[in-house]
């Protein structure tokens, strides 16, 4: 969703448009549960997040979002993750077992770093496009841009012509650019890191 897309459906969403309310739950629900499953279990993480857009719902009047809609959620999840991870530990007669000191050091990274909140959303979104791709677009796709080959190691490699090849690259790049758009530098660095 590019910014004037959301900017758009977040104006319906003040004026109360259930269909826009649906449309920021079912692209994000999944996300932001993944996230929050990091730090508690399958029923909490569900619960955090959905008490999450429900104060998006009562709130969407006097909503203010100074970052993108993505951030904002993963910011309320995240601050719900960090008051139930707190109440749990006070809860927890022996807090200082490895388990509990390796999640607090996990939790905090997560807590400090709006950065890696934005890479885990746009992590997930790159998954999502590369999953919308091709086969063979896919297979071309990875082997130029994670595995470094150049175009005619990869014809060669896949017995195809190298202007296929730049067919593949060129089509792969279109998708890319139309679901991340200015971010595109940002998101090819992360497909790299992934490898």
């Amino acid at each position: 969703m590019n910014a004037a897309s959301e900017n758009i459906i977040l104006m319906r969403l003040k004026t109360g448009d259930q269909t826009a309310f649906q449309s920021i739950y079912s692209k994000h629900f999944q996300p932001l549960y993944l996230f929050a499953l990091k730090f508690t279990d399958e029923n909490t993480a569900k619960d955090i997040v959905q008490d999450c857009f429900f104060e998006l719902w009562q709130n969407r009047t006097k909503l203010e979002i100074h970052s993108s809609l993505s951030a904002y959620l993963f910011t309320t999840v995240k601050n719900r993750c960090f008051k139930h991870f707190q109440n749990e530990k006070r809860r927890t007669e022996n807090s200082e077992n490895a388990g509990w000191q390796l999640q607090q050091m996990e939790f905090d990274y997560f807590l400090n770093s709006e950065k890696s909140i934005l890479e885990f959303d746009i992590r997930d979104r790159i998954e999502k496009t590369y999953q919308r791709l091709p086969e063979k677009c896919s297979e071309v796709f990875t082997e130029s841009r994670l595995n470094g080959l150049s175009n005619k190691e990869i014809a060669d490699k896949l017995s195809i012509s190298v202007k296929a090849v730049e067919k593949h690259i060129s089509k792969a790049l279109k998708l890319f650019r139309e679901e991340f758009g200015d971010i595109l530098f940002f998101v090819l660095l992360l497909l790299i890191q992934k490898n």
